[in-house]
């Protein structure tokens, strides 16, 4: 999901939530029922093409959506926290960064919780282009996926 702030008549501004329909981002869903649960509806819906993709356009305006904006947005942050997390616990195991090779069930299991047991502060940093980086210990990740490996199936 993008997310386009721009302005509005008299000292406002409307957000625009733009979701490819044909590949949605892991956020999109999580959005979606929070748009639900808030009974936030978008002034317009509409849906067309962007970049070459089909994707549907929700546009509030920036008041009514409020506080609802930084929920949103966290929202997508955590998205995005977790897909740097796995592609950077994945290279630190040796196996493809590339979320569309397949893993064997016990590999799925074992990524998901270490993605779970890293995401916290200071695994990220920002680079100097403001951008959003994992930084990890590779033993550190070597050592807890070991861990797993030997914990008791109820663990």
């Amino acid at each position: 999901m993008f997310i386009k702030v721009e302005p509005a008549d008299f000292f406002m501004f409307r957000v625009i939530m733009t979701f490819d329909l044909e590949y949605p981002d892991s956020e999109d869903q999580d959005v979606r029922d929070y748009l639900t649960e808030h009974e936030l509806e978008p002034r317009y819906l509409s849906q067309g093409e962007f970049e070459e993709r089909q994707c549907e356009f929700m546009q509030f305006g920036g008041c009514y959506l409020g506080r609802h904006l930084e929920s949103i947005s966290q929202i997508q942050r955590v998205a995005v926290e977790i897909e740097l997390l796995t592609a950077e616990i994945r290279v630190h195991l040796d196996v493809s960064p590339d979320t569309a090779t397949p893993l064997a069930e016990g590999q799925q299991a074992a990524i998901a919780r270490l993605v779970k047991d890293f995401h916290q502060d200071s695994s990220f940093q920002t680079n100097e282009n403001g951008e959003l980086i994992v930084v990890l210990d590779g033993d550190a990740v070597r050592a807890a996926a070991s861990r797993l490996a030997t914990a008791p199936l109820d663990n």
